[in-house]
């Protein structure tokens, strides 16, 4: 029998490869999506094959979400519909805060209104973590120097603390820099590669910083993973990544040998550096690899060709990276 499984944020980028994964599996996936950054194109591209309910729908509006959890019936509800990129959450912060942080909430009231008693797992992020030079495990400090860092660490205590008063099982995955094909906001890679697909000159920011970078159906395995731990022993916080920092310059020497270039002129772009920069974003992902059996399997190499080899995606925000 299938298991029954909602998506929050599934027409997006990271949520359409997880449907992929869950619908291989068996799973029959409802989707709630508002539309407003995900679309269904994103599940053709991930090869969604098995059976999916798209539902319209903000989470934001906890009445509508009641509704379709209760329809639903899910034994799992995956957390993914927020604002994600960073430089608009930096433009329009109350928008973030609404989506990322009231939508939470919401999605969290509506599970309670319509009395589910199963498993939540929960799309964060690294930058909920402060700066620092080292890797970071579970307990480093968090600190995030971003509204977007902000705003998701408010999401997992919320989370937490919906897990405290219900006992419900609620899991976490803190997500490292995710890659791969399909991406649609212009973050470094993709910004890069479509760069390079015009010419041979590109316009970047700095390029000392370090980030992990993590293939986005390592993450969605990592999701899954981590929603079949809770269901079997309870509450987790886990990071996603893959104990390696690469550098912009990297990146790019990266991209460059994907599509056969030998050299690729770089210009620095004042305007494409940020405000808030952490120089390294680095994980240690010892407690997934001793509670999962989780590692990340693409190399960097890998994820770039797939996504040289795959069309770019319209980017929906063209401010600078």
């Amino acid at each position: 029998m299938a298991e029954r499984t909602i998506v929050t944020g599934g027409l997006g980028y990271v949520g359409a490869r997880l449907v992929a994964q869950l619908t291989a599996r068996g799973d029959a996936v409802t989707v709630i999506d508002d539309g407003s950054v995900g679309t269904p194109r994103n599940l053709e591209r991930a090869g969604v094959g098995g059976a999916v309910r798209i539902e319209t729908a903000d989470v934001r509006d906890t009445g509508r979400i009641a509704q379709l959890i209760g329809a639903a019936a899910p034994v799992t509800v995956f957390h993914l519909a927020a604002i994600h990129y960073i430089p608009l959450c930096e433009r329009e912060p109350a928008r973030a805060v609404s989506v990322n942080t009231a939508g939470t909430q919401s999605v969290l009231d509506a599970l309670t209104r319509a009395g589910y008693d199963g498993a939540l797992v929960c799309a964060s992020t690294a930058a909920v973590y402060a700066p620092s030079s080292d890797a970071h495990t579970e307990s480093s400090s968090v600190g995030p120097t971003d509204i977007y860092g902000l705003t998701k660490l408010w999401m997992e205590q919320a989370a937490q603390l919906f897990a405290d008063r219900t006992r419900a099982p609620v899991g976490i995955g803190r997500l490292f820099n995710v890659i791969g094909p399909g991406e649609t906001n212009p973050h470094l890679f993709p910004a890069i590669i479509e760069q390079v697909q015009r010419g041979n000159v590109l316009m970047l920011g700095d390029l000392s910083t370090r980030r992990d970078y993590i293939d986005v159906d390592d993450i969605a395995r990592g999701l899954i993973a981590i929603a079949d731990h809770v269901h079997r022993d309870g509450s987790l916080i886990c990071n996603l990544g893959t104990e390696h920092a690469t550098s912009g310059r990297e990146a790019v020497d990266a991209i460059a040998a994907a599509v056969g270039r030998d050299s690729i002129e770089i210009v620095a772009d004042p305007a494409r550096m940020r405000v808030s920069d952490r120089p390294m974003l680095l994980s240690d992902c010892s407690r997934a690899a001793r509670l999962l059996g989780w590692r990340a399997r693409h190399s960097l190499a890998d994820a770039v060709a797939r996504m040289v080899a795959e069309p770019l995606p319209v980017l929906l925000d063209r401010d600078p990276v």
